[in-house]
C-alpha cells in the first residue's frame, strides 16, 4: 500500500473532510495511547463516507470506523490503511405532543445532546 499516494487521491475526492498522514492516534482515543494510523480522516458529510469506503474497497485498502475514540485501544504499532472518524453534527427534536423524538447523527457528541 502507497500511503501517500493513497493520501494524495483522497484529497482531491474529498470535500468536507479533513484528511492527515501518519497521525497519531493517541490524540484521538480516551486513553491516549496508540501508534499512528496512515491515513486519518475527519468526515463531515455523508456523501464522503461513501466516497470513502468506495475508494477503499477499489483499492483493497483496509479502513477502520471510529466514534469518539472511546474504549478502543491502538496497538503501539499504529494502524495500517484509512481510519475513519465520523464527525456529523446534526441534530433534529419532533415534539408531537405525546412522544419526543431524537434524531442524531453519527458523531454528535453525547454532552450535547443531553443539553
Amino acid at each position: 500500500m502507497d500511503s501517500e499516494k493513497i493520501f494524495q487521491e483522497l484529497n482531491t475526492k474529498l470535500k468536507n473532510s479533513n484528511i492527515l498522514k501518519n497521525e497519531p492516534m493517541s490524540k484521538h482515543t480516551t486513553f491516549k495511547i496508540g501508534g499512528n494510523a496512515d491515513i486519518f480522516v475527519k468526515v463531515k458529510s455523508v456523501d464522503d463516507i461513501k466516497s470513502i469506503v468506495e475508494f477503499a474497497h477499489t483499492k483493497n485498502v483496509p479502513f477502520y470506523i471510529i466514534g469518539n475514540g472511546s474504549n478502543i485501544l491502538v496497538k503501539d504499532a499504529g494502524i495500517r490503511g484509512i481510519v475513519i472518524k465520523i464527525e456529523l453534527d446534526n441534530m433534529k427534536i419532533e415534539n408531537n405532543k405525546k412522544d419526543v423524538y431524537i434524531t442524531v447523527e453519527s458523531g454528535k457528541k453525547i454532552a450535547q445532546i443531553a443539553r
